[in-house]
């Protein structure tokens, strides 16, 4: 079942900038967990909100798997890095779990 932790950012933030501290987090957990753990159990996505989804305001987002051990440290610490640099106030960060299960037919 994935667990995923959703950052939301406004217009202001650059794509770079997430983009450089997510890498970051990235290689911090290498130093724990190892490259070839991290390389095989860490997943995370980064995009741009559009105008057209009016549920969220426009910026960017980022999605990191928090399944694992691994990703829930990528997490941590990409969520330390950005409340140093940009402070609480400037992103949100939400915990999503998915409660379906796959049906016989899916693969898992």
């Amino acid at each position: 079942m994935p667990i995923i932790c959703k950052f939301q950012f406004p217009e202001d933030v650059d794509r770079e900038f997430i983009e450089s501290r997510l890498a970051l987090a990235i290689v911090a957990t290498e130093c724990i967990f190892g490259q070839a753990k991290v390389r095989t159990s860490a997943a995370y996505y980064i995009s741009a909100v559009n105008a057209s989804q009016e549920e969220q305001p426009k910026g960017l987002q980022a999605a990191i798997d928090v399944s694992t051990d691994v990703g829930e440290h990528i997490a941590n610490v990409f969520t330390g890095l950005m409340i140093r640099q940009l402070g609480e106030d400037k992103f949100t960060v939400d915990r999503i779990s998915s409660d379906k299960e796959p049906a016989s037919n899916e693969r898992r």
